[in-house]
């Protein structure tokens, strides 16, 4: 044997090297990396207090609807309620989380105009649960309907 050839490393030690590296990086880096989830359904307490715009008196009785299927309430005496939507959400397990909000938020109440507007315009594309929490708080004013004219 030469010396060039004593000092080339056999095919079956690159072979075993590089296989016990693949299993390194297939095994330890994933673990190393924190988890990533998706949930098809995750709550969003939607508090709001619902006042007649001119009066500033709250509204008992108005129906708040929000997406999901325990999505409809009812405001108390205080004008006050808690709807729950429900939202999917991904995010990196123990570092954040954001539910994709969608579809919209209505109210109506005998005597008023209904109020209808787009959950991402009032509280954006996503929401960040981990840092801000499970629930969002809006006030909306709804506008009497105009008195009709008596015959």
């Amino acid at each position: 044997m030469n010396a060039a050839a004593r000092r080339r490393p056999s095919t079956s030690l690159v072979i075993t090297v590089g296989l016990v590296l693949a299993v390194f990086v297939m095994i330890v880096i994933p673990n190393m990396m924190p988890a990533r989830f998706e949930w098809a359904s995750v709550p969003l307490a939607v508090r709001l207090r619902v006042f007649d715009q001119n009066t500033h008196e709250p509204i008992a009785g108005a129906k708040v609807m929000v997406p999901g299927p325990n999505g409809e309430v009812l405001t108390d005496g205080n004008g006050e309620c808690e709807a729950i939507g429900r939202f999917g959400a991904t995010g990196t397990v123990g570092r954040s989380g954001k539910m994709h909000l969608h579809g919209t938020m209505k109210i109506s109440a005998p005597g008023y105009q209904e109020w209808e507007e787009s959950l991402v315009l009032l509280f954006g594309p996503s929401f960040d649960y981990f840092n801000k929490g499970t629930s969002v708080t809006h006030t909306v004013s709804l506008k009497q309907l105009p008195s009709q004219a008596k015959r």
